[in-house]
Formats: C-alpha cells, sequence, structure tokens
C-alpha cells in the first residue's frame, strides 16, 4: 500500500530543492510513467504533448537506457528536433535527466530558466527519486480505478 501523505511530502521536498521546473515519470512503461508529476509551464507541457516530442527527446532516450544523472549539454549532439532549443523559449534552458530502478524506470528532467544546476541540487534530486521510486514499486500493477484513485489525490 502505497502511503499516499508520504508521497506528497517527497514531491513537495524535490520542489523545495530549488526554484526549477521538473517532470517525474514513476515506474515507465512504454515511455508511459505509471505515475507523473509536472511543474513545468502549462504551455510548455501542451506544446510537448502536441508535437510528440517525448519520442525525440535525448533525455527521455537516455533516461530509459541509463541510470544516474546526465546534465543536457552532454545530450546537444543527440538533440537532432531541437527539443533543447524548443524548451528553452519556454524558459527551459538548463537541465539534468536523472534516472533510477532496474526491473522498472523511473526518471526526473529538470530544467531551470537561468543557471545550471548545482552538482548539490541534482544529487539531492536523484536521492530522493530513488526514494519515489522505492516506494511506489508495484504502483505499475494496481488495478486501473486504485491507480485512478491514487492519481487523484497527488497533485498534478
Amino acid at each position: 500500500m502505497i502511503d499516499v501523505r508520504t508521497l506528497r511530502r517527497k514531491l513537495q521536498l524535490m520542489s523545495a530543492i530549488s526554484d526549477w521546473k521538473f517532470a517525474l515519470g514513476l515506474h515507465v512503461r512504454f515511455a508511459n510513467p505509471t505515475l507523473l508529476y509536472q511543474t513545468y509551464p502549462q504551455e510548455w507541457i501542451d506544446f510537448y504533448t502536441a508535437n510528440g516530442l517525448v519520442f525525440r527527446d535525448p533525455t527521455v532516450r537516455w533516461a530509459m537506457t541509463h541510470t544516474g544523472i546526465c546534465d543536457w549539454s552532454e545530450l546537444a549532439e543527440q538533440d537532432e528536433s531541437n527539443v533543447f532549443g524548443q524548451a528553452a523559449e519556454f524558459g527551459l534552458r538548463y537541465g539534468k535527466a536523472v534516472a533510477v530502478g532496474d526491473e522498472t524506470r523511473s526518471a526526473g528532467f529538470f530544467a531551470h530558466p537561468s543557471r545550471r544546476i548545482e552538482q548539490a541540487e541534482v544529487e539531492e534530486a536523484h536521492a530522493l527519486l530513488k526514494q519515489l521510486h522505492d516506494m511506489t514499486k508495484g504502483v505499475e500493477l494496481m488495478p486501473a480505478e486504485e491507480l485512478k484513485r491514487l492519481r487523484a489525490e497527488l497533485p498534478p
């Protein structure tokens, strides 16, 4: 059983680490996270979704095949669709990708408008993402109705 209050508190802690914007996908299956939490600007979320950028985003490709922490600059050469350039137009200029998990993957994508994300910030986010991943283990096996209720109790 997932403790919703603890999950909510950990999501709030992730927001408190920095003045960044981010998306967390917990227990991703077929490029779809079982649980998704985003603080990105709604305009970016809408643009990203409408243009199917998840399938061209180098950070997503990296997170599905690696674990650890990666700076967007390390993936710039793989950004054939200019996802990073488009993100910058929405104020998401500097970023990091974080991935954890073996049997299932969870990933965090962090962006800041005006400065590089500090190593201490991303390491704290990495540790917190691991906790979120571990505490929601098995969520992808929940019946659809239970999963719907859980999603409704969490921040968007």
